[in-house]
């Protein structure tokens, strides 16, 4: 049995099947919303993927989302980027009912994107290679309590991972220049409360000092520090390149998002 003949059969009961061949399949979607919100229907179209699996579309005469959106997760060609490898083979019933799980989901986040103009944080991926020093620094940071810091710097633009970058060597296997504040804005505290830790806490109330930012030389947590800087300059360059190539073959910005690598080399140009 195909990807595709699979999925049908393990379909949930939030899925309608209008019709259905070897090669496609035509079906209603109205996933459930949290919190009992009223839920939205898609009209979808589902086509065997290159690589076994099966590739996600809106139908044209029903399309709610634009064509093409690299912060929708929407390709080139109009598939819906599901998750991450959302068309690989399928091979069981539980697999198939993790892809219609993940489907339910990616509808949601349609949803919250097209009112909000953002992609929900916990949801946020980056394209293609990118998307595995994404994961790399969420595991470093989640050792340290850092998490929201990489979501908040990678898709809302905001905090110190947005800022400019420590310089990295050419092969992006070093961080240069030790000897200046760590990137994450840590400071000592007062001399009697001093202790080797990254964490910034509240000091003695009243307190008007300026106190001395921790040199990444001496941050206690200056490997996993040194860690995220690297795949962040790793993941940039990935995501850098994609946009420049969707630019090059005349992709321009939809317009439905506040923020848009392909709007920036817009304005630029």
């Amino acid at each position: 049995m195909n990807s595709l003949a699979l999925l049908i059969r393990s379909s949930p009961n939030w899925v309608e099947v209008q019709e259905q061949s070897f090669d496609a399949a035509g079906i209603v979607a109205t996933p459930p919303l949290q919190g009992g919100k009223q839920p939205k229907t898609f009209f979808l179209r589902l086509r065997p993927s290159s690589r076994g699996g099966v590739a996600v579309y809106e139908q044209a005469s029903s399309r709610q989302c634009p064509g093409f959106c690299p912060e929708r997760h929407i390709n080139p060609d109009s598939s819906f980027c599901v998750f991450y490898g959302s068309e690989e083979r399928i091979s069981d019933t539980g697999r198939a009912e993790t892809w219609w799980s993940h489907l339910a989901q990616f509808l949601e986040c349609q949803v919250f994107a097209e009112k909000r103009g953002v992609w929900p944080l916990r949801s946020g991926l980056s394209h293609g290679d990118a998307a595995d020093h994404q994961i790399a620094m969420e595991n470093i940071a989640d050792n340290h309590g850092w998490g929201d810091e990489i979501l908040e710097g990678i898709f809302r633009r905001r905090g110190w991972l947005a800022d400019r970058l420590p310089p990295a060597s050419k092969d992006k296997k070093m961080v240069l220049n030790s000897r200046t504040p760590c990137p994450r804005g840590c400071r000592w505290k007062h001399k009697l409360l001093r202790k080797r830790s990254c964490q910034i806490e509240a000091c003695f109330v009243g307190c008007g000092r300026q106190h001395k930012p921790i040199l990444r030389a001496d941050c206690p947590n200056r490997r996993s520090v040194e860690d995220i800087v690297l795949h962040e300059h790793k993941r940039r360059k990935i995501e850098q390149d994609a946009i420049k190539h969707f630019f090059q073959k005349g992709h321009r910005c939809c317009g439905t998002m506040q923020h848009c690598p392909l709007r920036d080399l817009e304005e630029a140009a």
